[in-house]
This record gives structure tokens, sequence and C-alpha cells, in this order.
């Protein structure tokens, strides 16, 4: 029975980027030997990339190496790219065995609800190296929001750190999806923390809120009728620049958080039962669970009707945005 053949051509797609650029070095260092690795190197810009550029590069004899190494970056983010994909197949059905190609899609989700001409042009591409039998994709998909701080503290690791889980999940509270900058704030805190384990204070000094963050906590001040709170968080985000219209949609997220929850909790479960219901960490389960507590049902559910019948007004233009915003406040304050 024969082996199936060893792949030339790769896919590295995803929205976990670190994840991602840890397994392409390791491509890198599979395929390139260091004494002729620029001779045997080749870098492309999907952006920019020429017909036949690709082939050239790809289709090129090693010189005083085994391979010849070619990543293309981006190759969706162009019309001229986009082309080159259509002719894969035929592409690489020409390469050579000393042939590697890697092509990168960092921060590309494949399944999005709401494809652009990126996403479409990623199917087609991951669909042609599947269908290639010296084809290979990878995925790093996006952990889901109750799987970041496990995917944390797997990361300081690398690092030679470690992260208490509470810490853990703060950090992942603070930075949202962006795994990426959630890397760079894990190097700072492990330089910080030396030979002991990070801390939730080790976060809270050093790393700034997101917008996800903020709006948690406003919502905590209004649960607490703490209005003058919540409207100091509100205009933080306005003067930060973030989007009115962002800010509203992450607040009926957070109340349709809170109306699950409240559910949940009326038929008898806990936190933690519910946190496997919702998808959610348990450490944000219990405080979204701690807001709950806050409100009726009743109220939760007619707040988040005005919360839709408002988003309505804005987006047609009946309301100013941030006007709606302050009102919102002071509505829920009251």
């Amino acid at each position: 029975m024969s082996s199936s053949p060893e792949p030339i051509a790769y896919v590295f797609h995803g929205q976990d980027v670190p994840s991602l650029r840890d397994r392409l070095k390791r491509f890198y260092e599979a395929f390139s030997d260091p004494a002729s690795a620029d001779l045997n190197t080749t870098r492309l810009d999907g952006a920019v990339i020429q017909p036949g550029e690709l082939e050239m590069a790809a289709g090129a004899l090693p010189f005083l190496g085994e391979y010849r190494v070619v990543v293309v970056e981006d190759l969706t983010a162009s019309a001229g790219g986009r082309e080159i994909i259509d002719r894969l197949p035929e592409i690489l059905a020409e390469l050579p065995g000393t042939a590697r190609l890697a092509f990168v899609e960092a921060g590309l989700d494949i399944n999005t609800r709401q494809p652009g001409a990126r996403e479409r042009a990623l199917k087609k591409l991951v669909n042609a190296v599947e269908h290639d039998p010296r084809g290979k994709v990878l995925s790093f998909d996006l952990p889901r929001e109750n799987e970041r701080p496990q995917w944390l503290q797997r990361r300081a690791k690398r690092y030679d750190a470690e992260i208490e889980m509470q810490a853990a999940y703060e950090l992942a509270r603070r930075i949202g999806e962006d795994l990426t900058l959630a890397d760079t704030e894990l190097v700072k805190l492990a330089t910080y923390a030396g030979d002991r384990a990070i801390t939730a204070e080790d976060v809270a000094l050093l790393t700034p809120y997101t917008p996800e963050a903020v709006i948690f906590d406003m919502v905590d001040a209004l649960g607490k009728r703490q209005g003058k709170t919540a409207l100091q968080l509100l205009r933080q985000m306005l003067e930060e620049g973030q989007e009115p219209l962002g800010i509203y949609g992450m607040i009926i997220r957070q109340y349709r958080l809170l109306i699950q929850m409240k559910e949940l909790l009326e038929k008898g479960q806990t936190s933690q039962s519910a946190a496997r219901v919702m998808g959610l960490h348990p450490f944000p389960a219990g405080k979204i669970a701690e807001q709950a507590r806050y409100y009726s049902l009743d109220t939760l559910e007619r707040i988040y009707r005005s919360l839709l019948d408002t988003d309505l007004d804005i987006k047609q233009g009946r309301i100013a945005p941030d006007l709606a915003l302050e009102r919102l406040v002071a509505a829920l304050a009251g």
C-alpha cells in the first residue's frame, strides 16, 4: 500500500495569528537550510503579486539546498492574487517536488457569516490546495470566549511563564478577540512578574481596558444604579474614538447575556452550569450572574426591547447615536 505524497503546498489561515506564526516558523525551520536559506527562500506580497511571479519562484530548482521555499502573504488581498487562485490547480500540478509553497492568510475567518471578497477567495484557495494530492491546509481558529483563558495559560508557557486562572480571565476580558495584542501583553506581564506567576493585580496594573471590558463595567454600574460612574465610562469610550453604534451594539449583547443568565438562574441553574449552557468561561459567567441579580426578568426583557427599538431609531436617523447613549444611561441608572 503506497503512502500519501509529502505535501509541497500549504495554506496557513485563521484568526489565532500567534499560533499561526509559530507554526509558520517551524515550516521555515523544516525546509530551510540555514547555510543556503537566503538563496532558496522567496517571500511574495499577494497585494502586489504579478502574473507568472509565483510560478517562476516556486518552479526554480534549489541552489546548494534541498528545497525552494516560497511564502506568499495575503494572496486574497488583490484582484491579481485572486486570478492566481483561480488558476491554482494548474499551477500546483506543475510544481517540482523540490518546491515548498506556503500561502499565508493570517487573520481571515473562512467561516464568517458575511464573507467578503477575501473570504470567498480564501475558500477557493483552501479548496484548491485540499484537493491537490500534495496539498495541506492548516487552520488556526479563534478560541471561543470561554476557551481564551486556557489559551493564555498555554501561551504563557511559551515564554517560560505562568499566569493564574483569574489573571488569565481578566486579561482575556480586557483584550477580547485580539490574540496578537494578548500575546504582546503576555510578554510584558511575564517580564514584569519575573519568576512568580502573573496575577490579576499585574493585569490590572499593566493592561489597559478594551471597549468590551469597559462595557462590562458600565453595565455593572448601571445595575448598581451608579449613574455617574456609568456616564464617566461612556464618555471615556467616546473620547477614545469608539463608534457610538459599536458601543450600543455591545450594550445590547451584554443585556442579551443577562437575560439568558437570568432565565437559567430562575430555572434552578447555578452560574457554573449556566456557563456551560451559554458557552462562557465560569469567571465571566459568575460576574454576569451577579449583574443579573440586580434585575427581574421582566425588567431585563423590557430594557432589551427598548434597546432594540432605539437601535432601529438610530439606524433610521431619528436620533443621534451619542444622544441615544446618554439617554440610555440616564434612564437605566434612574
